[in-house]
């Protein structure tokens, strides 16, 4: 019988999509005899997916995997090796590429309708992590924080579709208006924002610029009156009015709509708009979409490797988080690629199960019909009166051997 070509593994499919990991960097890996730029992104990447905790658990995964040093055609390395290959990386060839995987994402989700009265969305928001105090003194915030900043805009398409658009990196003293100036560009949008993105002028330029927006503001902000649109005597309906802004660096006025409602908690939320066209209910259900946005810095922090850093320099910690970025990219392609309507995490989940088996396999599990059904667990009820007083304990002395 002739040699059969193996059929590649997870690992080996998943990392390769990338077309990265044969690269090699002409100034940065000069002279390098091993580990260069396109083997220690593969390493991060597979770190990020399948969550290694520190550079010796990235080093002991690479010694045991023979299929992960087949792909990625690298030997063992020791993890201080890793540790200083990580801060010389390039940040820009990083940065890159994690613009053309959320580029990728866009035009795989281009077909993908949008809310019918809402259009697409864009939620502009920022998310800290912290960074220890002496290795992070780089990133000095206040005397109680060092922490850098991601400034993100998530796109939502509806209910079920959202994913990363563009992001700026900073340190957490950058103000989330000052990071997100060059988020909001796009006029076939409507930006939703928070309160930490109050600025007037903007908000006059984006009116100007036909630049839609849905901007909270804080309740003790004084916006005067013009008109009241839709007024109502139930005392529960959106307050729905007109205002008149004054521009604090020209002191020219103009005017956007003030929306103020109350959630499920009784808490309440004031915005402004320049959508005219959506209904009251409608710039408040606008508004409820930013909470997307928050669910998606969780999802990051819990589930890939980006709260602790491998190392804390710059360009490392940049890298690391543009290398999460990359790996949500990665899942997302992947849950098209085996065409189920799994959450991420769920993809996530099965992948790291089958990471060193074959592509093959883990479609079948993906295509696997349960055998059983199930109504779920039925509640019987306990047979006689129900009891008028609680049960009394007794203590219970007892030797736990």
């Amino acid at each position: 019988m002739g040699n059969s070509i193996p059929e590649k593994t997870v690992c080996e499919h998943i990392l390769s999509s990338i077309q990265s990991i044969d690269f090699r960097d002409p100034f940065h890996d000069h002279g390098a005899k091993k580990l260069l730029t396109g083997q220690a992104l593969g390493l991060l990447i597979e770190a990020q997916l399948r969550r290694h905790e520190s550079l010796s658990d990235i080093e002991e995964n690479l010694r045991a995997r023979p299929e992960l040093r087949r792909t990625l055609n690298l030997e063992t390395v020791h993890g201080s090796t890793i540790y200083r290959k990580i801060e010389a990386l390039p940040v820009s060839t990083l940065q890159e590429l994690a613009m053309q995987c959320l580029q990728k994402l866009d035009h795989q989700y281009s077909g993908t309708p949008s809310f019918p009265n809402l259009g697409k969305l864009h939620v502009v928001d920022g998310s800290e992590i912290s960074l220890p105090a002496k290795a992070g003194e780089w990133a000095y915030c206040s005397k109680e924080k060092n922490a850098v900043k991601i400034h993100l805009r998530y796109v939502v398409l509806n209910e079920e579709t959202g994913y990363p658009d563009d992001l700026v990196l900073s340190t957490a003293a950058v103000s989330d208006k000052e990071g997100a100036a060059d988020l909001i560009v796009d006029k076939e949008t409507t930006y939703v924002l928070d309160r930490g993105y109050i600025h007037y002028h903007r908000y006059h330029q984006w009116d100007q610029q036909n630049i839609a927006f849905v901007a909270r503001i804080k309740k003790n902000m004084k916006c005067p009156v013009v008109r009241y649109n839709h007024p109502s005597d139930d005392p529960d309906a959106p307050l729905d009015a007109e205002v008149e802004i004054t521009d604090p660096e020209t002191g020219e006025p103009f005017r956007l709509r003030l929306v103020a409602f109350q959630d499920e908690q009784h808490r309440e939320y004031r915005v402004l708009t320049n959508r005219w066209d959506l209904t009251t209910w409608e710039v408040t259900e606008v508004y409820r979409h930013r909470w997307k946005i928050e669910l998606f810095f969780k999802w990051l922090k819990q589930h890939l490797h980006l709260v602790q850093f491998y190392n804390h320099k710059p360009e490392a910690v940049c890298l690391q988080i543009y290398t999460a970025i990359i790996a949500y990219s990665l899942m997302e392609w992947m849950k098209t690629q085996v065409e189920t309507k799994a959450t991420t995490w769920d993809v996530l989940k099965k992948i790291r199960h089958y990471w060193f088996l074959t592509w093959r396999q883990l479609i079948e599990e993906f295509q696997r019909k349960p055998k059983r059904s199930s109504k779920g667990r039925r509640k019987k009820g306990k047979p006689g009166r129900p009891r008028k007083h609680p049960k009394k304990q007794h203590p219970q002395k007892k030797i736990l051997t």
